[in-house]
């Protein structure tokens, strides 16, 4: 069944209200970004590089005059959902510019290491420190290098993500080989512990694998599995004085 509006003339007006508040809103945000448009040109005239935020820029202003297009044509609100995922990406230049700032303080660490390695008055534990200090800033470069790379084509979130998905990987590989070694060392010590019949020492050697398979096991399933707790946990306890069960 159709209600037709009691007041149709107060829907139109309402309706055309919002749309120049909507209007509005817009024109207000197109006059800011051409004000920041033109500082970053100034910017570049300077000798700064802004190239990336002018593109960045100049992008919301064409993304803003479709929403007002999309006003003008009543599809404002499926406009509105998908301006999100159009929305250029910000602050590319100011990203690009601390990545390099902190490659160029990387390179000059590096250099004065290697110069310092040099020296014939080291002792082997400072040489050592000194080698690990610079393999450690040339893994920190090698990141900073993919960083920059990824800010070319627009993709630093999701490289950021899969870099520290990947870093907590390795950390649990790792992990998970010092359970395994550990694991070899104590059935070594159980095989001469059962040949000797040395029934404490087997049981303390057997708690520890067990500990070890435990935190192995929360290593791969850190959330753990529902299907592995106790199913009488949440079970109800019948009862043959319930009135109300049947036989």
């Amino acid at each position: 069944m159709n209600v037709e509006d009691p007041n149709p003339e107060e829907s139109i007006q309402s309706s055309a209200e919002e749309k120049r508040e909507a209007r509005s809103l817009v024109r207000e945000a197109i006059r800011e970004l051409r004000k920041e448009l033109r500082e970053l040109r100034q910017g570049m005239k300077e000798g700064r590089d802004l190239s990336d935020d002018i593109d960045t820029c100049t992008g919301e202003i064409e993304l803003l005059q479709k929403e007002l297009q999309s006003i003008e044509e009543c599809g404002h609100t499926i406009f509105l959902k998908a301006k999100d995922l159009i929305a250029p990406k910000k602050d590319v230049s100011a990203k690009k510019t601390k990545i390099r700032e902190e490659m160029s303080q990387l390179g000059k660490e590096i250099n004065h290491l290697e110069a310092r390695l040099s020296m014939p008055n080291l002792t082997d534990d400072e040489r050592t420190g000194m080698k690990l200090s610079i393999s450690n800033k040339n893994e920190r470069l090698n990141d900073l290098v993919e960083e920059s790379d990824a800010l070319k084509h627009f993709n630093h979130t999701r490289f950021v993500e899969a870099r520290e998905e990947s870093r907590r990987n390795i950390q649990l590989e790792e992990k998970l080989k010092q359970i395994e070694l550990r694991k070899e060392e104590l059935t070594a010590e159980m095989l001469e512990a059962l040949e000797e019949v040395n029934e404490p020492l087997i049981g303390q050697l057997q708690e520890k694998i067990n500990s070890l398979e435990d935190e192995r096991k929360k290593l791969l399933e850190p959330r753990g599995d529902p299907l592995l707790g106790d199913e009488n946990t949440d079970s109800p306890d019948p009862s043959p004085e319930n009135p109300d069960a049947e036989s």
